[in-house]
């Protein structure tokens, strides 16, 4: 006699597995429920299982007409009561064996005992485990299924592991990265950027030098540059020039206006003229003519495009420098008025956006969008006094593929202003990262 387990979904299809792999003289003895798998050993996605565990007589019995309903309720069997009576007041001479094997020995005996004495008998009740009706064809496709959840689930184990590795091994460079994320992050560059920028560096700094956070700078330093369009200043060229200095209410573009006025007449002595066609603010068209007054440059205060017109065309200077007011990013109507001055000169107008770089790096984005109907052709950044870092406004120039001129960092008029270059705005966003 041997034994053997079987293990399925649910105990006939357990059953019909110990019929189909070790025939009709195999004997269930017990069964019980068992869970299986799981995802690291929790639990998670474990399944249900019957586990049946049956005997098989080594010597095949003689093959009797078989019958359909048997009764194979081993509880009240009186040669069951009286073995394992022999099995608990057992001689204290009888060899020794392991009492777990003697009983099931002593149980297998006595259901075939009993299972060829029923066969002798009329069948009179019922058996009341439900009947395996399951086809060979419906197991081996049951079998099939169950395998490719196997294999499925295994894949994902896997595929959980791998990944799980590779974050670890991330993780541990991230300690060397952080700084540079932190640093980035005050810049009020988004997430995405801030990932985008550190994979890049990963990929370029071999492994070995993934702790060296000098080498990490370097890297994320020439990578910034490489992202930082600049136009130059402003020349003389071959012919007159206009600009048009445009953005929201306070960044400064009068003052910023007068800045390079001053540069271009009294330090470069170019013929330079002033037009304003803000007609809202009187303190900024007072202001203008005063700096006008001062360097010696006319100045003239336009109401309308046709008058706009009439005066670029006809003025001669070198530069013609134009102030506007201020329009708020979510006034489109105000900014089309921009707009239509500038369409309606025949000459090639140079919009210049004037931004600060105390913005938050959202109104940034809304202010490019909404100015970007002028068809923008470089960025000045106003105010840097005001804050520490200029990352977000080099990260929306980038976004919008807008080249920066100048950089001004306070109101002293011509000094506070300086020509916009990649090292320098690299400097002023990494200066705190190797404190």
């Amino acid at each position: 006699m041997r034994y053997v387990k079987i293990k399925a979904r649910t105990y006939n299809e357990a059953m019909m597995k110990l019929k189909m792999e070790h025939g009709d003289d195999a004997i269930p003895i017990s069964h019980k429920n068992v869970k299986e798998g799981g995802l690291f050993n929790t639990g998670l996605f474990a399944r249900d299982f019957v586990e049946l565990t049956a005997a098989i007589p080594d010597v095949k019995p003689a093959k009797l007409k078989p019958k359909k309903n048997i009764d194979l309720t081993v509880g009240t069997n009186d040669n069951v009561s009286e073995l394992l009576k022999q099995v608990i007041e057992k001689p204290e001479n009888e060899p020794q064996r392991k009492s777990h094997t003697g009983l099931e020995q002593l149980l297998t005996q006595s259901i075939l005992q009993s299972k060829q004495q029923e066969e002798a008998k009329p069948v009179t009740r019922p058996v009341e485990e439900p009947k395996v009706e399951t086809t060979d064809a419906s197991y081996i496709k049951l079998e099939k299924e169950f395998n490719e959840l196997k294999a499925l689930l295994r894949n994902l184990v896997e595929t959980k592991q791998e990944r799980m590795a590779s974050d670890i091994c991330l993780d541990n460079h991230d300690v060397y990265f952080k700084p540079f994320k932190d640093i980035l992050r005050k810049n009020d560059m988004d997430d995405e950027e801030c990932s985008m920028l550190l994979d890049e560096v990963k990929r370029n700094v071999s492994s070995e030098d993934m702790k060296d956070k000098y080498k990490i700078e370097k890297t994320l330093r020439e990578l910034i540059k490489s992202r930082i369009v600049v136009s130059g200043p402003i020349d003389r060229g071959k012919r007159k020039k206009v600009l048009m200095f445009v953005g929201p209410t306070g960044v400064g573009k009068t003052t910023t206006m007068a800045k390079l006025g001053a540069i271009l007449s009294l330090r470069q002595g170019l013929k330079v003229s002033f037009i304003t066609i803000d007609n809202y603010r009187i303190a900024a068209t007072e202001q203008l003519k005063k700096y006008a007054e001062i360097m010696r440059i006319p100045i003239h205060v336009v109401t309308d495009p046709v008058e706009f017109k009439e005066i670029v065309e006809n003025e001669k200077a070198d530069i013609i420098m134009v102030d506007t007011s201020g329009r708020s990013h979510r006034n489109d109507l105000k900014i089309a008025e921009i707009k239509n001055f500038a369409d309606n000169c025949n000459c090639e107008i140079l919009k210049i956006l004037c931004v600060s770089a105390n913005t938050k790096r959202s109104d940034l984005v809304e202010v490019f969008k909404a100015y970007d109907i002028l068809h923008i052709d470089n960025v000045i950044i106003t105010k840097v006094d005001e804050t520490s870092y200029i990352g977000n406004v080099i990260s929306v120039a980038d976004k919008y593929n807008k080249p920066i001129s100048y950089i001004t960092n306070g109101q002293e008029v011509p000094n506070d202003i300086a020509i916009a270059e990649p090292d320098m705005m690299v400097n002023m966003i990494l200066e705190s990262t190797m404190r």
